[in-house]
């Protein structure tokens, strides 16, 4: 069945549009002005400029940029029935030098991912009471995420020991790193502190609420609950950096608008690099397209050059799995539909 634009979709799709203009058009809501006089109590406006090329090769002195990135793609579609590819990729902008990968297998049918899933799921349920019980499909969902954060970890810390970069990028907030991957992730600091690596999270979704936390009652009761990607859409000018104020888990952070999109992007560095962060900044601006989405266009090369396709996963499948246990654990029935 097609999907049919009835009169009941219509009147839904209009309710929510009036509700959601009603919300973030509001006229008791903060102008860009006024919202900017208040953040400036807590951040700081920079102005960037795009680098040339002798202030680049300044930056980085010689040395490469590396751009790290994850994948993961899914054969089989209800737990436990499953497996999951991970793959992370370090590529230097030194064009002849081939990439860093490293791969990991996660189903919930190997054995030692199935006692990990039910190790951490009776753990997690020993803290929590009964309206709050963990299921294994959440723990496994999670368990993957720190896979390929370690994987990604790894990657970079090869990177350094093979190139000795100047700065890596890495796709996402550090913090998640720290989070998921935290052995790893010490190491990989360690070494880049040792070795004077610029590391940098590249957030393209940004999905904090800091903002409004911060200014709490100073916003209009319409902007309280709102989110940074919401609050900040369109308040930065193109080229310009919003820095926060000293940082309290180790991360200077600051948004920038690097692009003609409205929309921002955040960077983090660690707070033993932070006083470099303008030119981490600038950079990034440097190397982003004024027409795209506001990412370093290195980024999206890794990006593409990672990522697993669902034809490049059913051929592998196809090439290693015997096709019986394929069929009888991973083969999802839906894919039989003939329609």
């Amino acid at each position: 069945m097609k999907m049919l634009l009835t009169e009941d979709l219509k009147f839904l799709l209009k309710d929510c549009n009036d509700k959601l203009k009603e919300k973030y058009e509001n006229q008791s809501n903060l102008g860009k002005k006024d919202l900017r006089r208040l953040i400036s109590k807590m951040a700081e406006f920079i102005s960037l400029n795009r680098m040339k090329k002798v202030e680049i090769d300044k930056l980085i002195k010689g040395r490469p940029i590396i751009g790290v990135d994850g994948s993961v793609n899914k054969q089989g579609k209800v737990y436990p029935h499953y497996i999951e590819l991970l793959q992370a990729l370090a590529k230097s902008t030194d064009r002849s030098q081939s990439g860093i990968v490293r791969h990991d297998i996660f189903s919930p049918m190997i054995e030692k991912d199935k006692q990990n899933i039910l190790k951490k799921v009776s753990i997690a349920n020993n803290k929590v009471d009964e309206d709050s019980k963990v299921y294994a499909q959440e723990v496994a969902g999670k368990i993957r995420s720190s896979l390929l954060a370690s994987l990604e970890v790894l990657v970079a810390y090869d990177s350094i020991l093979k190139w000795n970069p100047s700065l890596i990028m890495m796709d996402g907030s550090l913090a998640r790193y720290k989070i998921q991957a935290e052995e790893e992730w010490e190491e990989l600091v360690e070494l880049a502190l040792k070795r004077e690596v610029l590391i940098v999270g590249v957030i393209e979704e940004i999905g904090t609420h800091d903002l409004s936390l911060a200014l709490g009652d100073d916003l209009p009761n319409k902007m309280v609950d709102m989110y940074d990607r919401e609050l900040m859409f369109g308040l930065l000018e193109i080229g310009e950096m919003m820095l926060f104020a000293d940082p309290k888990d180790q991360l200077k952070k600051a948004f920038v608008r690097s692009s003609r999109d409205p929309g921002v992007i955040g960077i983090d560095l660690l707070k033993e690099q932070s006083s470099v962060i303008k030119d981490v900044a600038s950079l990034v601006y440097s190397l982003t397209p004024e027409a795209g989405r506001g990412i370093p266009i290195w980024l999206d090369i890794v990006d593409e050059e990672v990522r697993i396709s669902n034809k490049m996963m059913e051929m592998i499948i196809d090439n290693y799995l015997d096709p019986t246990l394929k069929q009888r654990l991973f083969h999802s029935k839906r894919a039989d539909r003939v329609y």
